[in-house]
């Protein structure tokens, strides 16, 4: 049973026309259109202040945290105002 599906999966990723799956993908620009929304001040190499339309987070990006306690490890995690301060290339 695992087996099968492991196949399934192989077989539709070969469909694919970029390194990433779709669905992934429409969260990634999902993300990346609601971080043209947040407005990134950098306080040193790792902090950064994010001023979004709603509401303001902390960013520490050296230990990977935010005050918006959704920062996780994986990048899909990210949030709008992650993905700003990453799309800055600092």
């Amino acid at each position: 049973m695992l087996m099968a599906r492991l196949q399934v999966n192989r077989d539709s990723a070969e469909e694919w026309d970029s390194l990433i799956c779709h669905r992934i993908m429409e969260t990634l620009k999902k993300n990346m259109k609601q971080a043209g929304e947040c407005i990134p001040m950098k306080s040193d190499d790792w902090h950064f202040q994010i001023m979004g339309p709603y509401d303001q987070h902390t960013v520490d990006i050296s230990q990977k945290s935010c005050s918006c306690r959704r920062w996780d490890l994986t990048v899909l995690r990210l949030t709008r105002e992650h993905m700003h301060i990453l799309s800055l290339g600092s």
